[in-house]
């Protein structure tokens, strides 16, 4: 059985969305296909347990807001609960950082670890944005190669900053401008979560650039666009937890035209001379289409799916070449009572930490001895962690009298050098309940349920090749011209018609929708040259 539409989209996760909308709202017959039973990836919504409900992503603080505007997110059901402060962060001296909105506040609390810092940390982002706008590199295009980004690099200071930035550590760039422990902290997690890296690693400051090459490329309209919060850019929770993301863009699309099918396994891609004419499904049924676009990680798209042969072999090379390092590990728990952390002074200060992020990272020697374990084939000892208890935020997330604890961990390595996930699962899991009842005393005595999930199993049920969320690092080597790999940074691929749209795209990041957005456009750009030319 053959079926004929205009583009189809290989992978229901939300950039997958992001594009499909895109299509469909110019006028092309596009069909999402997605193989789990819903659309969302690790954004979608989970059940836990029953009746806890969040996704594996625990923040929409990346979310691109010209996206919302577009697809009008809120008009198909998407609100934000507003939280302040948005992150708790412990240290090991037992001092505290607490995001509040209110700046002077962060400022205060800077202060106090250092007074240098009160200014220090402003003044290091401040360096970082003003690079970002010398440069002129968009997040919301195909990067420049990095031949026309070295001519950029016009002055001895530009040239510095490129240094430190794509070839330094974010542990030099930090103790460069802090003075603190707490603050040099604050700042180094920012280049080493979701990666197999420490703050040691080069090219870990890469990551700060990409809220400050927004705000170059799209100018802030609202003084509530995320963006400006330098540490911390989410609007707030979404009202029903993560999946009510996914499922406000479904229904964008929808209305803009597009169908989605799920339970919907893509076999392989269909390639006749050379492009990509659509694809085959498990069931030996097949899906005729003009585009192509693949939400997947770039070598399951190209190695697995696209016909042996149909790359250039110097392509398919280096993409065999290409390890994903992931690191990822997921805990959830079901809580009889809400988690408390022992910072918390009195009931008010313990229902405030617990109600927003918290990050377990709390010096940078302990970020860069989790990625020692790492190095070596060993689960980290003790990991570093980003953690949520959405149903502080929205009660509607668990059932009447319990609470849901998500916990994303980072330095779990994807390859052990001694065991399988199978065996070690369960003992590493137990092993972060353990460090968390360090930060939240009583923790283990409320646990009523857990789940974890290893980077094997991140593979097997969402797709994440060698369990990375991000389908590669943020490092130099993977950024920029060079992500996926060199001469397909612009969301083409070697066959015609066949487009990546993922996170192993250009930008990279969580949940953004901007590779989506501009693989899209992408597309649309070909249709366009192609209806031009004849």
């Amino acid at each position: 059985m053959t079926e004929h539409v205009d583009a189809v989209l290989i992978g229901g996760g939300h950039n997958g969305l992001v594009a499909a909308f895109y299509l469909a709202r110019a006028g092309l017959k596009t069909l999402v296909l997605e193989r789990r039973h819903a659309v969302g990836g690790p954004a979608g919504t989970v059940e836990f347990f029953a009746g806890h409900r969040t996704s594996l992503t625990n923040s929409p603080g990346s979310l691109e807001q010209s996206i919302v505007s577009d697809m009008n997110l809120p008009g198909h059901g998407l609100s934000f609960i507003r939280t302040d402060p948005t992150l708790f962060t412990p240290f090991e001296d037992d001092s505290i950082f607490v995001g509040w909105r209110d700046q002077k506040l962060v400022a205060e609390q800077l202060r106090s670890y250092a007074e240098p810092d009160a200014q220090g940390l402003p003044d290091l982002l401040a360096y970082v944005d003003r690079f970002a706008a010398a440069i002129g590199v968009s997040p919301f295009a195909p990067p420049p190669s990095l031949a026309e980004l070295g001519s950029r690099l016009n002055t001895p200071e530009l040239e510095e900053a490129f240094g430190k930035i794509f070839l330094g550590s974010i542990k030099d760039l930090a103790e460069e401008w802090l003075v603190s422990e707490q603050a040099r902290a604050l700042i180094a997690v920012r280049g080493v979560v979701s990666i197999q890296a420490g703050p040691s690693t080069p090219g870990t400051p890469i990551p700060m650039l990409i809220r400050p090459l927004s705000l170059a490329a799209i100018k802030p309209t609202s003084p509530d666009d995320p963006r400006l919060i330098p540490l911390r850019g989410s609007t707030g929770f979404p009202k029903g937890g993560m999946g009510s993301i996914v499922d406000a863009m479904s229904r964008a699309l929808r209305e803009a035209g597009g169908a989605i099918r799920t339970r919907a396994d893509v076999r392989r891609i269909l390639v006749e001379n050379g492009h990509a004419v659509g694809v085959e499904l498990a069931d030996g049924s097949q899906i005729r289409a003009g585009v192509v676009v693949a939400n997947v990680n770039p070598k399951t798209a190209l190695l697995d799916l696209a016909p042996p042969g149909s790359l250039p072999d110097d392509v398919a090379s280096r993409l065999r070449r290409q390890s994903m390092k992931g690191s990822a590990f997921k805990l959830a728990l079901s809580l009889d009572r809400p988690p408390r952390f022992r910072h918390a002074r009195n009931d008010e200060e313990a229902r405030i930490y617990s109600s927003c992020q918290f990050r377990i990272a709390p010096s940078v020697e302990y970020m860069e001895r989790a990625y020692d374990d790492v190095k070596y084939g060993r689960p980290s000892a003790r990991p570093l962690m980003w953690g949520l208890c959405p149903s502080m935020i929205d009660p509607n997330i668990a059932p009447a009298g319990r609470h849901l604890l998500s916990v994303n961990i980072w330095h779990a390595t994807y390859h052990l050098r001694a065991g399988s996930w199978d065996t070690e699962r369960d003992g590493f899991g137990g092993r972060c309940i353990d460090i968390l009842d360090e930060y939240m005393p009583g923790l283990k005595n409320s646990i009523v349920d857990h789940r974890f999930f290893s980077p094997v199993d991140l593979e097997r049920e969402y797709g994440l090749v060698e369990g990375n969320v991000i389908q590669g690092d943020v490092l130099a080597g993977r950024m920029l011209s060079l992500r996926p790999v060199a001469g397909m940074s612009n969301y083409r691929t070697p066959i015609a018609g066949l487009y990546l749209c993922g996170t192993g795209t250009w930008p990279g990041g969580f949940v953004s929708g901007i590779p989506g957005h501009n693989a899209a456009h992408e597309v649309l750009k070909d249709i366009a040259a192609r209806a031009a030319a004849q």
